[in-house]
């Protein structure tokens, strides 16, 4: 039992040394995910009859700080990637404060829904992969929920 203990501790040093080692970059993925043209953000118990939001611009904004944009496809499905200083560097702050906004207007993708406010999702951590020198910090979007204008 201990030597799995301090095996499975030299591991985890060697894990968290890793991003350090000279050489290492570490990359921030986050999605795919699916923006559904919906007030709740809900897809519902039928996920393909879910309308999608195609063409929304979707930023990353950590804090106050817009870090990306990127906009989704015409099945409504975005991803970003970028490199990990880009993150913390742009807006100083961890990544558990990082949100995904949608700023196009809701009503661009039906026009009986409010042309105010914003969908929002926080972000979840899904895992790490560590390919050769390059380490993967993977999220996804939470799931995304109407924000009225204040």
């Amino acid at each position: 039992m201990a030597t799995k203990l301090v095996l499975f501790v030299s591991v985890m040093v060697a894990a968290l040394a890793l991003p350090i080692a000279k050489g290492t970059s570490v990359e921030v993925q986050v999605g795919p995910s699916f923006v559904p043209c919906s007030i709740n953000g809900s897809l519902g118990v039928n996920v393909t009859a879910t309308p999608a939001f195609p063409n929304a611009q979707v930023q990353l904004q950590c804090g106050a700080v817009v870090v990306a944009t990127t906009t989704t496809n015409a099945s409504g499905v975005f991803s970003f990637s970028l490199d990990f200083t880009q993150v913390f560097l742009s807006a100083g702050v961890g990544l558990s404060n990082c949100n995904l906004v949608v700023t196009t207007p809701l009503s661009t993708c039906n026009p009986t829904l409010p042309p105010v406010g914003v969908l929002t999702s926080s972000i979840v951590f899904v895992r790490t992969d560590v390919l050769g020198v390059r380490v993967v910090l993977i999220f996804r979007a939470a799931g995304f929920r109407y924000i009225p204008p204040t």
